[in-house]
């Protein structure tokens, strides 16, 4: 997984607003609370898209765009990184939103809103023609919507082996369709996950020199796939076929103010780097300092640039 490519990084994930209210404490049922802040910031595969795109990548976002005040900010937002915007823009509905309920000392609750970016149907992709060097990025999410699903699915299965197709299941990894998921398993290059992620698929929490090699059995991953399992500050490990041992690339020790976004942030450098055709451990070690970087920061779209990560003794 490494050569001359000079590609780019094709982002068929779906983007959304969050919007973030912070309260004291979760409502019970039939009550009501009063929110001391709130704010709207464009998420879901923005992060992922703007991860790679201040690495100097060519960054093409392939989703469905709404028309409405969210489809807006997602415009400007994708405009203000220089990624090119190759899909199309609902004139009837709006993107979706994400509601995320912060009260002190609670892990967030969330709510998510589809809207256009769930209605990509294979006419959208039509004009999306993925190069021998380009790298495909696909969510889990957009694996769950009806009409998206299919389409990725049956889009990504035309389009041959040459491009690479990386997959990030996220924390819904149970509910994604598993005829969905076996559909790309005849494509997929790289299958990233977090460790949490990984122990929900492999079930029973196995020794952990076995989950890797649980996971791939139970999503049925060829040899050639990569799959990544990526563990904060340290770290990820790799593997590619069944009976090899998982590879460790370290991580970075930092002050991790807000992890919000690391995982978009590690995919979407990871990406950028094969993209370029970097060697897989090359693109890990940058990914793992990207992330590093990331969470020493409040927000979700805190990818460095790649100058940033260069100073940490990386090209």
């Amino acid at each position: 997984m490494s050569g001359a490519r000079a590609g780019r990084v094709v982002s068929l994930e779906s983007i959304i607003v969050d919007l973030g209210i912070d309260v004291p404490n979760l409502p019970p049922a039939g009550g009501d609370v009063i929110a001391s802040g709130s704010r709207a910031r464009v998420g879901g595969g923005f992060n992922l898209v703007a991860a790679a795109a201040r690495q100097g990548t060519p960054t093409v976002h392939a989703g469905r765009i709404g028309s409405g005040p969210h489809g807006r900010l997602i415009a400007d937002a994708l405009a203000g990184e220089g990624v090119t915007v190759a899909g199309p823009v609902d004139t009837c509905e709006d993107s979706g939103f994400c509601i995320a309920f912060r009260a002190p000392g609670v892990e967030p609750t969330y709510v998510t809103v589809p809207g256009a970016e769930s209605m990509l149907r294979p006419a959208d992709l039509a004009g999306i023609r993925p190069g021998a060097g380009d790298v495909l990025c696909v969510s889990g999410y957009d694996l769950m919507y009806e009409i998206s699903g299919s389409t990725i699915t049956g889009w990504l299965g035309e389009c041959g082996a040459a491009p690479l197709v990386v997959l990030d299941p996220g924390p819904l990894v149970l509910d994604i369709p598993v005829a969905a998921l076996r559909a790309l398993t005849g494509v997929l290059d790289v299958l990233t996950l977090s460790a949490r992620e990984a122990v929900l698929v492999a079930g029973a929490g196995p020794p952990d020199e076995q989950l890797h090699r649980t996971v791939r059995r139970r999503l049925g991953l060829r040899d050639g796939t990569v799959l990544v399992v990526r563990a904060g500050a340290a770290g990820c490990t790799s593997t590619r076929g069944g009976s090899e041992e998982p590879v460790t690339t370290p991580g970075r020790a930092v002050e991790a103010v807000d992890v919000t976004g690391a995982g978009d942030t590690h995919t979407g450098v990871l990406a950028a780097r094969l993209a370029e055709g970097a060697a897989l451990d090359d693109a890990l070690a940058a990914a793992n300092a990207a992330a590093a970087l990331s969470v020493t920061r409040r927000g979700p779209a805190t990818a460095p640039r790649r100058d940033e990560t260069e100073q940490w003794g990386l090209t």
